[in-house]
């Protein structure tokens, strides 16, 4: 690397909650940021800007500041990065070596750890993979220790969530066991008592936003002084949120926990646990509704559970497929009544949900869908058999600018995952090295040599997954082709059903009724696939 006099400098600080709690003095934020900025300024170097990610885990880079900085790097703002010591940069050795041994060398960047003596100008850091192998060991040996201890104490009945539920607040005298919220345990009680008593969850949820009561994660932040961060909700109730409140067991005095668990203590995703593996305690705090009714309740979910389907008893035929032009959700389907008919329409799921202040009422009966595509099916296989050259070139241009941007991730998480194999594959030989040495116990290299190649051959399945998805891109002309040939082929097709729809369609879209000169109108979009919408068909009812 070319070494210079001067540089331009990133501070780069980190601390989570799994540093001592928070609570050691030498990781703070302010110490790291003050022993980095005198380091820097000794050196008669230029600090550019400073880092700080206060509260975010080490075991993976999706932290807002670490982001800004590899993008001030990519614009050539920084040439030089300075960490306290490795631990502070992350505590995943292959993604960490990605970020020093490609990343910091394709863009000319220095990189220095003060405390552990890193300094990639050196050119001595042979130990630098050893070090964050332990940094990461360190990481997982925390986590396994958490994770068992949150097992005991759920199996004593202990609130460990962050948020309690709606009705409650943890007791100030301690923090895992449950008290009744005074402010809205009345609330509570009117939900359970109108759905006893036959009301629906959405009628319930209308009349409390009508009301202008807060939805609970609104209350929720509200009682924080907050504001919420999900800035596309509303503080309206949905009548999925009160189905939801009269299902949870925590009401009648019982705590379930243990619902989902992460899959590594590397990865933030949550995976669902099977109902039989919950951890259910009962009788850990006081009750606010009595368990009679919470059973009869649950017994009336279990009487009317059904799935959403035609009246021939099969899934609807868009189910899943036709969505709102306004909202995005999905249209659910719905049985209308008019007297004493009855037929099948597509209504706005939000607006089924959670009432007119998130969407209009519009929908779409599911004979007028069927006929429009069905007609458009059998117009496009027209097109085709008269002048399939002109469609054909339409279809490519339409394809064209998805399949780039698509084709540009693939190939540089395919550039990231061939990196993380061979990152892998030094380590393991290191670990080797290093058992040899004497420098790991037994158990530390059969624990860490079983991670990695289980890390390994997780890498090397995804390399294999997304090498497969990058050839399919870069053949979609086959893929246009073929739908060309599903289209032909339905040229006088006379009736709809899901085979047919799942193989040629993505997506179709409704908007709601607009008026043109005093005529409703209805716009529907048909997106195929690998090609989206050919032509907009507007309707008039």
């Amino acid at each position: 690397m070319y070494k210079q006099s001067s540089y331009e400098v990133a501070v780069y600080c980190r601390l989570s909650r799994d540093d001592n709690n928070g609570s050691s003095v030498s990781n703070s934020i302010s110490n790291q940021k003050d022993m980095l900025v005198d380091y820097v300024r000794e050196k008669g170097w230029n600090v550019r800007d400073i880092y700080i990610d206060d509260g975010y885990s080490g075991t993976n880079f999706d932290r807002p500041e670490f982001k800004r900085m590899i993008k001030d790097i990519e614009i050539g703002k920084i040439n030089c990065v300075v960490v306290k010591d490795l631990s502070r940069f992350g505590r995943n050795h292959a993604k960490l070596g990605y970020y020093t041994d490609e990343i910091f060398v394709d863009n000319g960047v220095r990189f220095i750890a003060i405390n552990d003596n890193v300094d990639s100008n050196k050119g001595d850091n042979e130990i630098v993979p050893f070090k964050n192998v332990i940094n990461e060991w360190y990481a997982r040996d925390i986590s396994k220790k958490v994770r068992s201890s949150r097992a005991i104490n759920a199996k004593q009945g202990k609130f460990l969530g962050s948020k309690p539920p709606y009705g409650y607040i943890k007791s100030p005298n301690d923090k895992h066991q449950l008290i009744i919220d005074e402010n809205v345990v009345d609330i509570v009680k009117r939900i359970f008592s109108q759905f006893y008593a036959g009301d629906s969850g959405r009628n319930i949820a209308i009349l409390l936003s009508d009301e202008g009561i807060p939805a609970p994660r609104a209350y929720h932040y509200q009682s924080l002084g907050k504001t919420n961060p999900i800035t596309s909700e509303t503080d309206a109730w949905g009548s999925n949120t009160v189905l939801q409140l009269v299902k949870n067991r925590v009401y009648a005095g019982d705590m379930v926990q243990g619902k989902r668990v992460a899959p590594s203590f590397k990865s933030k995703k949550r995976n669902t646990v099977p109902q039989e593996d919950w951890i259910v305690i009962e009788n850990t705090h006081e009750p606010i509704v009595e368990r009679e009714i919470w059973n009869t309740i649950q017994e009336r979910f279990r009487e009317n559970k059904r799935t959403r389907v035609s009246y021939s008893g099969e899934v609807s035929l868009f189910s899943g497929i036709v969505k709102c032009a306004e909202c995005g959700s999905a249209m659910a389907f719905n049985i209308k009544k008019s007297g004493t008919r009855e037929y099948p329409i597509y209504r706005c799921g939000k607006y089924t949900n959670n009432g007119k202040k998130t969407c209009s009422i519009h929908s779409i009966s599911m004979d007028t869908l069927e006929r429009i595509v069905l007609e458009d099916i059998r117009n496009n296989a027209r097109i085709l058999t008269d002048d399939e050259i002109v469609l054909m070139d339409k279809l490519v241009k339409l394809n064209d600018r998805e399949q780039e941007k698509a084709l540009s991730i693939k190939k540089a998480r395919k550039k990231e995952l061939s990196n993380q194999c061979d990152t892998v594959s030094k380590l393991i030989k290191q670990v080797f090295a290093e058992k040899m040495a004497g420098n790991v116990s037994d158990d530390m290299f059969k624990d860490l040599l079983a991670d990695y190649q289980k890390e390994q051959e997780k890498a090397k399945n995804e390399l294999e997954s997304i090498t497969s998805n990058i050839e399919k891109i870069q053949t979609e002309t086959n893929n246009i082709s073929d739908i060309v040939v599903k289209l032909k082929k339905h040229i006088h097709l006379e009736k709809l059903n899901r085979t047919i729809i799942a193989e040629i369609i993505d997506s179709i879209s409704v908007s709601e009724q607009y008026n043109v000169n005093g005529v409703p109108h209805q716009e529907v979009k048909i997106n195929y696939k690998f090609v989206g919408c050919l032509e907009s068909v507007k309707l008039c009812s």
